[in-house]
């Protein structure tokens, strides 16, 4: 698999939107929110991501002092056995080592969580939002709709096909192409 920059470039575009957007959520309902350095409780979970974003995590882990790098490959190999239970690219703390490649679906959680297959929804961590009835949908809503409609047009102006879309672990257990870096 190989990756422009251009193509990274323009996913690290899209993710700085989807931060920008997610930090007045956080300034607005901090006192709701628990996620803080060492909390994985949403990473606890097996999630898809696109090529794109795998090739992201690679760089990532390309970049990664080589412990960092030999544990995450290992810790990935291990998921991939069905014997791992969090995300490969947490550390023993519950820290995510990297942290500023992680995918889109990461940077979301936290935050209550909208799903334009289930408009009328919004799904939040169970140790987020516990009782809060005044949620903002111009906030928390309008800006996921933008997430949605950036995504597509990325894809469209990528010329991106169908996606070989793999668990995290998949995307980082393969140390000779992570080692190695997509250009």
């Amino acid at each position: 698999m190989s990756v422009s920059t251009g193509a990274k470039t323009r996913l690290r575009v899209h993710l700085a939107i989807i931060d920008g957007d997610v930090a007045p959520v956080v300034a607005r309902y901090g006192a709701h929110i628990g996620c803080r350095p060492g909390c994985s409780e949403c990473c606890h979970q097996s999630f898809r991501v696109s090529e794109l974003e795998g090739a992201l995590l690679r760089e990532g882990l390309a970049a990664a002092e080589p412990g960092v790098r030999a544990a995450i490959v290992a810790r990935s190999a291990v998921y991939e056995a069905g014997r791992g239970e969090a995300c490969p690219a947490l550390d023993d703390a519950g820290s995510c080592q990297l942290y500023e490649q992680r995918p889109r679906i990461c940077r979301k959680y936290g935050i209550p969580l909208w799903n334009a297959e289930r408009p009328h929804e919004l799904s939040t961590c169970r140790l987020n939002f516990r009782g809060v009835e005044d949620l903002d949908a111009d906030l928390i809503v309008e800006p996921q709709a933008g997430w949605a409609a950036d995504w597509i047009d990325l894809r469209a102006e990528l010329g991106l096909g169908p996606q070989d879309n793999r668990a995290i672990a998949a995307w980082l257990r393969e140390p000779d192409e992570a080692g190695r870096g997509d250009r």
